[in-house]
C-alpha cells in the first residue's frame, strides 16, 4: 500500500504542471513589427510621395500618397500632431506637411498646408489615405 501511494506521489510530481511550455528547437516567437519610411520621386517642380511599410521579415510595400509641389523630405512632426513620422514638401510660399498617424491597425496619412512663420494647426489636417497594418503590430518610424 505504501509503495502504491509512493508511485502516485511520484506520478503527480512528474505531470509537468507549473512548468513553462517548451518550444521546439530552432523555433522563435515572431513579433509583428512595421517600420514606416518615406520615398520621393521628383518630376520637375512636383514630387511624388510614397509611404513604405516594411514588416519584420523585410517585405516592403510602397503606397503612393500623392503629388506635391516643392522639395520634399522626411521630418519628425511636432509632438501635438501625434505622428511618429512625416514628410514636408516646401516652396518659398509655403507647402504641405504629411503625417503618418497610427490608429489601431491602420496608418492614416494626413495632410495640411503650411505657411512660413505660422504655427501649424493639428485640427487643420485632412485625411489623404489609409494603409492597413497587422493588428497588434509594433509600428515605428524608420531612421
Amino acid at each position: 500500500m505504501i509503495a502504491l501511494a509512493a508511485a502516485f506521489a511520484l506520478l503527480a510530481a512528474c505531470t509537468g504542471k507549473g512548468k513553462p511550455p517548451t518550444k521546439a528547437a530552432g523555433t522563435q516567437l515572431l513579433v509583428k513589427r512595421v517600420s514606416l519610411s518615406w520615398g520621393f520621386q521628383v518630376e520637375g517642380e512636383m514630387t511624388d510621395v510614397f509611404l513604405a511599410t516594411t514588416d519584420e521579415t523585410g517585405k516592403q510595400v510602397s503606397h503612393p500618397i500623392g503629388r506635391y509641389k516643392g522639395t520634399c523630405a522626411k521630418i519628425t512632426p511636432a509632438k501635438e500632431m501625434g505622428s511618429p513620422t512625416g514628410a514636408a514638401c516646401t516652396t518659398p510660399e509655403g507647402g504641405t506637411e504629411l503625417h503618418a498617424v497610427v490608429q489601431g491597425n491602420q496608418v492614416v496619412v494626413m495632410q495640411m498646408r503650411t505657411q512660413p512663420g505660422a504655427t501649424p494647426d493639428p485640427m487643420a489636417r485632412e485625411e489623404v489615405t489609409r494603409v492597413g497594418v497587422p493588428l497588434g503590430a509594433e509600428i515605428e518610424a524608420a531612421p
